[in-house]
């Protein structure tokens, strides 16, 4: 089953502390707030904090919650992204597939680099 994150989820009242669900700007954190799609434990795509391209990000640790993300792949073409993780076997799930089909031919197109949905939230854990 895959996810799409549309809207972050709202701070909590605490005083201006930031909890841990409350949805990052740093693209190398683990609830950054534009994460198109969960790949895999390890591996995910984000759309870059300036909005100009999509990523590919793989964790740093083989260990759940430790390290951080880092960029593996950038891209502005579908095409090519779908290319590049088919090249990294991250495509062995349908919905994975039909996520990433939904988005749009280049990022610059939609304005934002988020798929074309009723802005549902679908989460992938392949």
């Amino acid at each position: 089953m895959a996810t799409i994150m549309w809207h972050p989820l709202p701070l909590a009242n605490n005083d201006g502390v930031a909890m841990s669900e409350s949805h990052s700007h740093r693209e190398r954190d683990d609830n950054y707030s534009k994460v198109i799609i969960q790949l895999a434990p390890r591996w995910r795509i984000i759309e870059c904090r300036n909005a100009l391209q999509w990523i590919i990000q793989h964790r740093s640790s083989k260990l759940l919650n430790r390290g951080h993300w880092l960029g593996v792949s950038y891209h502005t073409s579908k095409n090519k992204l779908i290319e590049v993780s088919i090249g990294l076997n991250l495509l062995s799930d349908a919905s994975i597939r039909d996520v990433l089909a939904g988005l749009p031919e280049t990022f610059s197109q939609s304005g934002s680099g988020t798929p074309s949905t009723d802005n549902k939230d679908i989460r992938a854990m392949a």
